[in-house]
């Protein structure tokens, strides 16, 4: 497997800490090519002493790259990130920012860029009011554009009632469950071998294939 692709289904769901998870337990160099805002996610992979490589484009104002880009006058050059990723060592845990369709140049959605690297993706849940919705349309989209499929971890395990829908809805392709952690972060690799390990590196050991949403539960 080249590398694995983390995206969520809305912000503020998790996946810097799952990523950075992958990236301590399989030892893989994290890689979040757009970051907005602060902290920067690559700043504090670095100070958990992971393996790194620097962001394409990092931009101060908290929102979508191509609107952060655009208050920053910088140009984000969509084809010059793909030329970077083809000259990448591998395999690589890869992060997105936000969700499938957030902007990052007027043409592109980070869902455009998942398809051209062509790696598995893993979806990260987190439930709130409105999850449900967006773990349903996520991966109907990730279905629609045929990217092969990892599977999906749930970060929260706060007791949250809507958690038991999703650990029934998604039984068969949930790796994982971690705790939300919007403050201070555990050390990634204990986050690995305590909550993932075993689904991940399960995942990992089938060839990862287009998600056929005809064989998952409808609600």
């Amino acid at each position: 497997m080249e590398s694995v692709v983390v995206t969520g289904i809305h912000t503020e769901v998790g996946k810097s800490v799952v990523a950075m998870a992958l990236s301590a337990g399989l030892g893989w160099p994290y890689w979040k090519p757009l970051q907005t805002g602060s902290p920067r996610d690559t700043d504090i992979a670095r100070q958990h002493h992971l393996p790194i490589i620097d962001a394409a484009y990092s931009l101060e104002f908290p929102g979508a790259p191509l609107i952060a880009a655009r208050l920053e006058n910088v140009h984000i050059g969509y084809e010059a990130l793909l030329n970077q990723w083809q000259q990448l060592p591998k395999p690589l845990i890869v992060e997105g920012a936000g969700g499938l369709f957030v902007p990052i140049t007027e043409k592109y959605f980070f869902i455009d860029f998942f398809h051209a690297l062509g790696c598995p993706i893993l979806l990260v849940v987190r439930p709130y009011l409105g999850a449900m919705n967006h773990t349903w349309l996520s991966l109907r989209a990730i279905a629609a554009y045929r990217l092969p499929f990892l599977g999906i971890i749930l970060c929260g395990t706060t007791g949250n009632p809507s958690e038991t829908y999703f650990r029934e809805t998604f039984a068969d392709i949930l790796l994982g469950e971690i705790p939300f952690y919007k403050s201070e972060l555990p050390k990634p690799h204990f986050l690995y071998e305590e909550h993932l390990a075993r689904g991940i590196e399960r995942a990992m050991r089938r060839p990862p294939t287009p998600l056929a949403m005809e064989t998952l539960h409808k609600p």
